[in-house]
């Protein structure tokens, strides 16, 4: 029982570096590739926000499961494909609404710590080895 919370503790610290990591990311990318077009041209602005939201998806997104895996390898913990797929999912929907900056601060790290907490849960799970 002592490693599997061991391993929970292990991943939600895990989930909540990678979350705040890959927030970061987002707010980042999110600005760098804003689009500054005068109110009147239409035809750039839905170019550059097409522009955008590909560079934050495809930056902000995909390396979560990259995150997780490395972070649960350097604890030294196996079988972590659950985590990685399914943290993947979670952080699909919650960046996506971390990417939209609607959000305030307080329920931006309301939603990074129920990532983490996801991840937790999702780390008491182990796959069989072979």
């Amino acid at each position: 029982m002592e490693k599997r919370f061991a391993r929970c503790v292990k991943a939600a610290v895990v989930g909540a570096l990678s979350g705040h990591a890959m927030r970061w990311v987002l707010v980042t990318v999110h600005n760098w590739a804003a689009p500054d077009v005068p109110a009147d041209n239409f035809g750039q602005g839905i170019g550059q926000a097409i522009f955008q939201t590909a560079v934050t998806g495809l930056v902000g997104m995909a390396p979560m499961p990259v995150l997780l895996w490395a972070g649960m390898r350097l604890t030294r913990e196996r079988g972590n494909i659950l985590l990685m797929l399914f943290g993947a999912v979670i952080w699909g929907f919650i960046g996506g609404r971390a990417a939209g900056l609607r959000m305030s601060p307080a329920e931006t790290e309301g939603w990074l710590a129920f990532f983490a907490v996801a991840c937790g849960l999702l780390g008491m799970t182990r796959l069989p080895e072979r």
